[in-house]
C-alpha cells in the first residue's frame, strides 16, 4: 500500500462527510496533527481510528488498498434497496424536475466514478479513477448498452435546487447536438466542463449553458469566435445516495 494515496483517499472521505478538518478529528477521536500524519503518509492510521470509521460505513479496506468503493454495501438488496428508495432521482432533463421511477432490482451494473464534473464554471474535471469509488444501480434504469454510460460525482451549486453538490450523474454518451437541445448535458470546451441545460441557438452559431440555479451567470460558447465545444453527454440518471 502506498501511503500517500491513503492520504488521498482519506481526503475524499473528508469532503463526502461535509467536515472540516478539525471536525473530521473531533469526530473519530485523534487530534489533529495525526490527521496531518495521516492524510501526508507521515504515519499509517491506528487500528482505533479504522474501526471508529467503519462504524461510519467507511469501508477501511479501500481506505488502506483502494480496493471495491468507499461506503460499505453488505447487501444491495437490504441496505442498498432502502438507500435507492429513499434517495434516488431520475431527472427529466427538460423541466429539471425530480422523478421515482420504479425499480427492478433483480438485476445491478456497477459504474467507476470517473470524476468530479463542475456545476458552475467551466473546470477540469477532476480525475477520482485512482479512489476505485463505484455505483452499483439497477440494471432497469439503464437503458441499451452500459459501456455508453458514464459516472460523475458534481462539484458545485448552478444546478440547484434539481441537482446537488456531491449528487451523482449517470451521462448517457452522445455525441449528435441536435439530440439534447433544451436538455441537461455535460460538456466539454478547452477551459473545462461542465453540467448545464443546453440551448441551442444556430441562427448565431452559438451553444447556450443554462444554470437552474438563477444566482449563476448563463455561459455562451460562440463558435464564429474560435470557442470550440465537445458534447461528453446527456444526463441520464441522478443519484443522491449519501
Amino acid at each position: 500500500m502506498k501511503k500517500s494515496e491513503i492520504g488521498v483517499r482519506l481526503e475524499r472521505v473528508i469532503k463526502t462527510m461535509k467536515l472540516k478538518q478539525y471536525q473530521f478529528a473531533e469526530k473519530f477521536g485523534i487530534s489533529s496533527a495525526s490527521l496531518t500524519r495521516y492524510k501526508s503518509g507521515d504515519r499509517l492510521p491506528d487500528p482505533e481510528f479504522l474501526i471508529a470509521l467503519s462504524k461510519e460505513k467507511i469501508n477501511t479496506n479501500w481506505l488502506l488498498t483502494g480496493d471495491d468503493s468507499m461506503h460499505i454495501r453488505p447487501d444491495f438488496d437490504g441496505w442498498m434497496k432502502e438507500q435507492l428508495q429513499k434517495n434516488l432521482g431520475k431527472v427529466n432533463s427538460k423541466t429539471g424536475l425530480i422523478e421515482t421511477p420504479a425499480i427492478d432490482y433483480t438485476r445491478t451494473i456497477t459504474l467507476p466514478i470517473l470524476g468530479e464534473i463542475s456545476a458552475g464554471p467551466r473546470d477540469h474535471i477532476y480525475d477520482l479513477r485512482n479512489l476505485g469509488e463505484n455505483i452499483e444501480i439497477p440494471r432497469s434504469l439503464i437503458l441499451g448498452t452500459p459501456d455508453k454510460y458514464m459516472a460523475f460525482r458534481v462539484n458545485g451549486h448552478s444546478m440547484e435546487p434539481n441537482i446537488m453538490h456531491e449528487d451523482l450523474v449517470i451521462i448517457k454518451q452522445e455525441a449528435i447536438w441536435e439530440n439534447i437541445d433544451q436538455r441537461v448535458c455535460a460538456v466539454r470546451c478547452d477551459d473545462g466542463a461542465t453540467l448545464k441545460k443546453v440551448e441551442l441557438d444556430p441562427e448565431h452559431n452559438r451553444i447556450v449553458l443554462i444554470p437552474f440555479n438563477s444566482d449563476y451567470k448563463v455561459q455562451i460558447i460562440d463558435e464564429d469566435q474560435g470557442v470550440d465545444a465537445f458534447l461528453i453527454g446527456v444526463l441520464s440518471l441522478q443519484l443522491r445516495l449519501f
